[in-house]
């Protein structure tokens, strides 16, 4: 099997982020970082963008729509059509791990319907094997889903790092139960499914995991612009505070469309100078319609031609700007903890400071 790895360079003292390298085979992956989803690397055409994306690892990222689901694990053609389109995918410069984001009524109950999703990753060449924990499925299922993919890695002889992926939960006492059956299988890799919320529970017990386990990493999927606290939403980018709780790197989430007309002045944008998601009005009212960035999509120009054109195709805009952006500043965030000043670095910035400011301390949990 290709180990798989994390090297510890630096922890900071006042917050449980560190500087990491993550290592698997002869890939070596700086920490922390943003990974590209699928419809990232879709937007990259209509924004204009001829480059790939960077990302050292690759989640292929798919609604799991019920029919979807159904026919993956009905339907032979299906199934060998679904693994052909992943292989496809992204070249072979990055390290790729599947991901659903089941929908109402989709999932996986039982092990016929897993062995057929580890199939599929098995068919479609994927580099990480990945087990994902569903809001029906109870913590003995879970446990027993990883143990009966460990037995198929072996009979299938898959040479490959297997990720569970558990469900962020407000529930702190499950939440530590789920990380401990990680820990009861020695997964070296572990991704939590923030399900685009601000699991606070949940990130502390993967915080308190880390700190025992600074050589696992640790993924969060399906993370939102924003943070929602106590159900008021913050303009704080959650991606760029998640290192505080442990977490070595992200993915952004996806979504269905929307229940209503999406409209160029709803769509969240990342503020690389407040570390904030914000709409077209508040770019317009406090950073005076530009985001001083140099990414390949905002050139260091103001934010008119951002807005021109079709819905979808600023949409694609903010998408791509997001995340090469967000690697910037992930630059940043390392050479921080590096220095041991990441929470200086947080409160350097508008919209985290306030975040620190209303977050609750440890003894209130």
């Amino acid at each position: 099997m290709p180990e798989l790895r994390v090297t510890r360079t630096k922890k900071d003292t006042k917050t449980s982020a560190t500087l990491s390298e993550l290592r698997v085979g002869q890939v070596r992956i700086p920490l922390p970082n943003r990974f590209p989803i699928s419809p990232e690397r879709n937007a990259l055409k209509p924004a204009g963008i001829k480059d790939p994306l960077p990302g050292e690892v690759a989640v292929l990222a798919r609604l799991g729509q019920p029919d979807t689901i159904k026919r993956i694990l009905t339907q032979e053609d299906a199934l060998k059509s679904m693994a052909r389109f992943l292989s496809r995918e992204t070249g072979a410069d990055a390290l790729r791990l599947l991901y659903f984001s089941f929908l109402k009524g989709a999932n996986i109950s039982n092990a016929d319907d897993l062995k057929t999703i580890l199939d599929l990753q098995y068919l479609a060449g994927l580099d990480l094997i990945t087990v994902q924990h569903t809001p029906d499925m109870s913590p003995g299922d879970f446990d027993a889903q990883l143990g009966f993919a460990e037995r198929w890695m072996d009979e299938r002889g898959v040479d490959k790092p297997l990720m569970p992926i558990i469900l962020a939960t407000d529930d702190g006492k499950l939440a530590i139960e789920l990380v401990g059956i990680t820990a009861k299988h020695g997964s070296k890799a572990v991704g939590l499914d923030l399900r685009g919320g601000f699991h606070y529970h949940a990130l502390r017990a993967v915080e308190d995991y880390k700190k025992k386990n600074p050589d696992v990493w640790i993924h969060a999927l399906q993370v939102p612009p924003k943070i929602r606290l106590s159900r008021h939403p913050l303009p704080c980018s959650q991606g760029m505070i998640l290192p505080m709780f442990g977490v070595d790197s992200f993915s952004r989430w996806i979504v269905p469309p929307p229940p209503t007309p999406l409209t160029k002045d709803v769509i969240n944008v990342f503020d690389p100078k407040g570390w904030g998601s914000l709409k077209k009005k508040d770019f317009e009212e406090i950073r005076k319609n530009t985001t001083n960035c140099k990414c390949a999509v905002c050139q260091g120009k103001d934010l008119e031609p951002f807005y021109e054109g079709k819905v979808l195709d600023v949409l694609a805009r903010a998408k791509v700007h997001d995340h090469l952006a967000q690697r910037i500043e992930l630059e940043k965030t390392r050479d921080s903890i590096k220095e041991g000043e990441f929470l200086s670095l947080l409160n350097s910035k508008e919209y985290p400071r306030e975040f620190l400011k209303q977050m609750p301390s440890r003894e209130e949990d």
